[in-house]
């Protein structure tokens, strides 16, 4: 199917937690086929399964099982992508409940409309409880005891126009509902709908190594719970409705073949129309997102990238001001290492700091820190022994929120 080179990154989800790398197309027994199923069994050790600080945590072993399904239909225009995964985690140690359910529903379609118009279609639907699924974007650190939904939908034209330039224009919906209600619960904090705009013209520069692009993006960000936001009087979500406007310029570069790097740089504009008078209702601040990847040998790659944005937050309210958002650098990298033809090594990182701005607490901020790793052996075509470890740590500096978070696991992984 012929591709158009589209901007990559600013339609993308924000890199905020690296507990897993995502897969980069299809595996060689997804292309091969129609369909193809997995299934993986892990057991684990997690010491603060609750995600509080470390004086208070409770620790458990356990086992996760994850079976997943897939279809994959490539022609000549189109491409059609449909998965589900459900994944049991069960603690020994972990009361009244002991068992998490999650669900994750995936839709990817691609069509060329003509040789030089192209679109594509996506949605994800999410249950679950970690928030490394449910906010990706790093609104919150903390681990809901209830199920949450997240959707994240969009859709994306691309045309060329003529031989040097092209143009983008799409559509982003993300909708975010916690069952955990009331007074300053999750629902209250974080139950919205956003919705994203976006639009970039690209121009090849000199050769086809080079590309230049100047974008616009319009964000609206709308809180949906009838929960008050803290306890004594009644505060609506509804105070920390937004909305952004980003403009930004960028370019896209091939290095090598085996090298390539992509750069926005520009400014992000945002109002809060329902804060009242006491509070200044806009603000601007900068917007970067840079990212370069290096495939170094056959099965071996390392990628590193940096961004710079403000996004929501579970922090509603310090020393009696609004926190209406915060504002997050994040710095993030993975190096997937093929030890031997068996044997390969995934490493992934991210640092990121954010800001509580437009309240009293706009000196104070939160420092996360991810860490994780991976060796896998490859057993025969089908089979994965793996193990691996995971490293959380939020040091904040508002309230009792700080904790450390350690998970180590082996298990097994099999493809069909």
């Amino acid at each position: 199917m012929k591709k158009i080179v589209t901007t990559a990154g600013l339609a993308a989800v924000g890199v905020m937690s690296m507990q897993a790398a995502p897969d980069v197309g299809l595996t060689p027994i997804q292309t091969s086929k129609l369909w193809s199923i997995q299934a993986n069994l892990r057991g684990f050790y997690d010491d603060n399964i609750t995600t509080v600080p470390k004086s208070i945590a409770q620790d458990s072993i356990g086992v996760e099982i994850t079976p997943s399904i897939g279809l994959n239909i490539q022609r000549d225009q189109t491409h059609l992508g449909l998965g589900y995964e459900y994944k049991l985690r069960w603690f020994e140690d972990r009361d009244p409940d002991n068992a998490d359910n999650s669900h994750r529903f995936n839709l990817d379609l691609t069509h060329d409309l003509s040789e030089t118009t192209t679109f594509d279609l996506g949605d994800e639907f999410v249950i679950a409880q970690e928030p490394e699924v449910l906010e990706p974007t790093g609104a919150t650190r903390l681990r809901s005891n209830m199920d949450a939904i997240r959707n994240r939908a969009h859709i994306n034209f691309t045309t060329q126009l003529g031989n040097t330039f092209a143009l983008m224009a799409g559509y982003r919906n993300d909708l975010y509902n916690y069952d955990q209600d009331g007074v300053g619960s999750f629902s209250a904090l974080l139950d919205r709908l956003e919705h994203r705009f976006t639009a970039n013209l690209r121009r090849q520069l000199g050769s086809s190594q080079t590309a230049g692009i100047l974008g616009y993006q319009y964000r609206l960000v709308d809180y949906t719970s009838d929960d008050s936001l803290v306890q004594g009087t009644f505060l609506s979500p509804e105070v920390r409705n937004s909305d952004s406007h980003y403009v930004y310029a960028g370019l896209d570069h091939t290095f090598t073949t085996f090298l390539q790097g992509s750069i926005r740089a520009g400014a992000q504009f945002t109002s809060y129309d329902n804060v009242g008078p006491t509070v200044d209702d806009s603000t601007a601040s900068p917007y970067v997102d840079a990212n370069l990847s290096y495939t170094y040998a056959e099965g071996s790659n390392i990628s590193v990238g940096v961004r710079h944005e403000r996004n929501q937050t579970d922090l509603a309210q310090v020393g009696g001001s609004l926190v209406l958002d915060q504002e997050t650098t994040a710095v993030y990298a993975s190096i997937a290492h093929q030890l031997t033809a068996k044997i390969t090594a995934n490493v992934v990182g991210l640092y990121a700091d954010s800001s509580f701005g437009d309240s009293l607490a706009s000196n104070a901020s939160d420092e996360f820190v991810s860490f994780g790793i991976n060796l896998g052996y490859q057993l025969n075509e089908h089979l994965l022994a793996e193990t691996g470890y995971n490293l959380d740590n939020l040091s904040s500096d508002l309230g009792n929120r700080s904790y450390d978070r350690n998970r180590v696991y082996i298990g097994l992984k099999a493809s069909y």
